[in-house]
């Protein structure tokens, strides 16, 4: 047991490392937002929105995980997300607020909760339509 506690104890330092958020979005404040059971740390700089997925998933593929994350950032912004870029563990949104405006001046307060009440496809699979039952704080 003496020799197995060595090697355990560098992997137990550099788990904490896991869901830090990437170094331009480090100063943004954070709001943890559940979407369907995943839960994100979501921060906004400019024109774009990190994701960052807490919770355990086994094998977790950006297909499902995505559209949730999408929008948590929309939730926490208040703008649309246009596209999303990144991996099941950490997702990067484009937001777009509108003419004039930039994410930070429209940022709400986060949903505690949100539930998928219908789904939908539009024409050609590209984009997703979700209708969302939010319960605030």
């Amino acid at each position: 047991m003496r020799l197995f506690l060595p090697l355990a104890l560098p992997l137990q330092l550099l788990l904490p490392a896991c869901g830090q958020p990437d170094p331009y979005f480090r100063e943004s404040a954070v709001t943890r937002v559940e979407v369907q059971g995943d839960i994100f740390d979501v921060r906004l700089r400019g024109g774009l929105a990190e994701a960052v997925r807490r919770n355990p998933r086994y094998a977790p593929r950006l297909g499902p995980v995505g559209p949730r994350a999408a929008h948590a950032m929309q939730a926490v912004s208040g703008c649309r997300v246009t596209e999303i870029r990144g991996d099941a563990a950490m997702v990067l949104g484009l937001l777009d607020c509108g003419a004039g405006s930039s994410a930070g001046d429209r940022r709400k307060r986060a949903p505690a909760s949100c539930e998928i009440v219908e789904r939908w496809r539009l024409l050609g699979g590209q984009e997703e339509g979700l209708v969302l039952d939010c319960l605030r704080i």
